[in-house]
């Protein structure tokens, strides 16, 4: 995984004066400033796969109840009835 921080240009200016001083608690402050905002897009990210993950339960729960409606005997529709067009015969 690779992980890109967004740094203001004046965060990066504080940031290359505490690596030339060798300032280990200024960047290690700095640092974690910058990694906030970058980790609150990351938890963001799963919420919205949460997100996908129930639509996709949502979909396969329609589909089955879709195929539960179909009886055997059903006829089924021809290549034309589902054909483009078919379905756009009324708008030339």
């Amino acid at each position: 995984m690779i992980i890109t921080l967004e740094l203001s240009p004046e965060v990066e200016a504080q940031l290359r004066v505490g690596i030339a001083t060798h300032d280990t608690e200024s960047i290690r402050q700095l640092l974690v400033q910058a990694f906030s905002p970058t980790i609150e897009k990351l938890l963001q990210q799963d919420t919205d796969q949460l997100d996908y993950q129930a639509f996709e339960s949502i979909a396969d729960q329609l589909a089955d109840e879709l195929i539960g409606g179909i009886e055997p005997n059903m006829p089924l529709l021809s290549d034309y009835a589902v054909s483009r067009a078919s379905i756009y015969e009324d708008h030339p």
